[in-house]
């Protein structure tokens, strides 16, 4: 019962990717090219009960920041803030929105109000989270002149509206609820991001920038990390997702292209170095591995 659990599938996946970065780091499974290797010394150090701490305290960080508490503001910190207004300035040249996706670490969800800060027009998607009255609280919490809020039905709208402001769309990627998500491999196992929405508006003339946070002991870090231009995959054709995908790991699948392929191994190097403040079995990551 235990092993099926979240504490025990945490533990069962924190094993395997311990070996996973061991093997990488001996030279067993080849690192291609320009990618870089997990950090096996972050990753060898942490247990389960380092995650559900990380994910207790990042959680209130997260409610705190969004009721804007000065203890909390005060200690965010922003890096690489030209990959974002870089994009925004060439994006606006083709008349063109972005999207800013991350992931559910650190205090992720102080991620949609930092966009605020570069757009008038901010569109978060969002899934149902508790009950009513919590759904209503966190709506509050999350509110912003700047951000409006969809559901995952609304997509068509968002899609629209999107288009129509040429501001940013604020998406998680890796968790998923009635959708069909992207297969991945993390970790050298096969695994799902919620893709499909970024990919088909970049296709459309979007652009997408990755961004992430991740909380120290006196600074909570939101730092962008890269520009895909719009129409990424057509630039840069599949045989970059050949190169960028590791042939030799038997569970792996392959990525449906270059940019989804190249946001997984983003994703892949975000959890190993700081593999505590992410959820190892959030929703069922890894399943069909187990």
């Amino acid at each position: 019962m235990h092993k099926k659990r979240a504490y025990g599938r945490v533990e069962k996946h924190l094993a395997a990717a311990k070996e996973y970065v061991i093997r990488k780091s001996d030279g067993t499974n080849k690192i291609p090219r320009n990618m870089k290797s997990p950090n096996i010394s972050t990753i060898a150090k942490i247990n389960a009960r380092d995650t559900f701490k990380g994910i207790f305290w990042n959680a209130l960080e997260s409610y705190r920041g969004l009721a804007r508490f000065k203890s909390v503001e005060k200690r965010i910190v922003y890096e690489n803030e030209h990959i974002i207004r870089d994009a925004i300035a060439d994006c606006a040249k083709q008349n063109a929105p972005i999207a800013g996706i991350s992931i559910h670490q650190g205090a992720f969800e102080l991620l949609h109000r930092a966009l605020c800060r570069y757009s008038e027009h901010v569109h978060l998607i969002t899934d149902s989270v508790g009950d009513i009255a919590f759904r209503e609280v966190l709506k509050d919490l999350r509110s912003d002149p700047h951000l409006t809020e969809y559901h995952p039905d609304e997509t068509g709208r968002l899609i629209r509206e999107l288009f129509r402001t040429k501001g940013i769309l604020a998406m998680v990627i890796d968790q998923g609820k009635h959708t069909k998500g992207n297969t991945v491999s993390l970790f050298g196992r096969p695994s799902t991001l919620y893709l499909r929405l970024p990919k088909k508006i970049n296709e459309m003339g979007a652009g997408i920038v990755t961004f992430r946070t991740w909380s120290e002991k006196k600074r909570i870090v939101i730092r962008f990390e890269k520009y895909y231009p719009p129409k990424y995959d057509i630039q840069h054709g599949r045989e970059t997702s050949a190169r960028l995908y590791d042939q030799s790991l038997k569970n792996a699948a392959p990525s449906e292209s270059p940019l989804v392929t190249g946001i997984a191994r983003e994703v892949e190097t975000w959890i190993a170095e700081h593999p505590e403040q992410w959820s190892w079995n959030y929703h069922g990551n890894f399943t069909t591995a187990l």
